[in-house]
């Protein structure tokens, strides 16, 4: 017996230590009438790549920086479901960046912010904070989030198969951001990535985003 308990103490050691190295897995440790038992479950955790680019899908400072002066603006009252900190003498903001080669007007790559005080109406502005993307065109200047044309099969390895769908596409979400897909021939047609106001994401707040 104190063989068999020894024994059973060492594997459950074994196992703890390739969990640390394992993240997909954990390990379960269940008594019953036998004795202990070692069991390995799946483990049930958010996705960390996904959640990472919901946190901060592109380096909005550096990606104005390589687009320089290839831009236009307008100031937006935003939407409904936008995020908004509601500071004093702020402002939600458009950037408009046309792809290089384009014919469609209303293809053109958009970024909303939200700024206030001083800088609210200058192009360089360290404290604006991203409120939305809208991508319509690969650029590779947009680093992880250059996702157009990538196969709904990458998509689902890259942030998981745990989403919401609607019509044309699929949506995720974490906390108060989402990140909406058009699908079209399984690749990824156009996406936006918007910061919200609300912490719950469901399929009336997803339908009302992308319609």
């Amino acid at each position: 017996m104190k063989i068999r308990v020894l024994t059973t103490l060492f594997l459950v050691f074994i196992s703890c230590k390739n969990v640390t190295e394992k993240e997909t897995e954990q390990v379960q440790i269940v008594v019953d009438s036998t004795g202990l038992k070692i069991e390995t479950v799946e483990k049930n955790s958010e996705n960390l790549k996904l959640t990472s680019f919901l946190e901060n899908p592109i380096d909005l400072q550096e990606y104005k920086r390589k687009k320089g002066m290839r831009v236009t603006t307008s100031v937006t009252s935003g939407t409904e479901y936008y995020f908004n900190p509601k500071n004093k003498d702020s402002i939600f903001y458009v950037y408009y960046y046309p792809a290089e080669n384009f014919d469609d007007p209303r293809k053109i790559d958009q970024i909303v912010v939200f700024k206030y005080g001083e800088n609210k109406h200058k192009y360089e502005d360290e404290t604006e904070t991203l409120i939305e993307l809208r991508v319509f065109n690969k650029d590779s200047d947009l680093g992880k989030a250059n996702l157009i044309g990538i196969s709904q099969t990458e998509l689902e390895s890259e942030f998981g198969i745990d989403y919401l769908t609607f019509e044309n596409g699929i949506g995720y979400s974490n906390k108060n951001t989402a990140l909406t897909f058009e699908i079209q021939d399984s690749k990824v047609k156009t996406f936006r990535y918007i910061k919200l106001n609300k912490d719950k994401v469901d399929n009336n707040l997803i339908q009302q985003i992308v319609e």
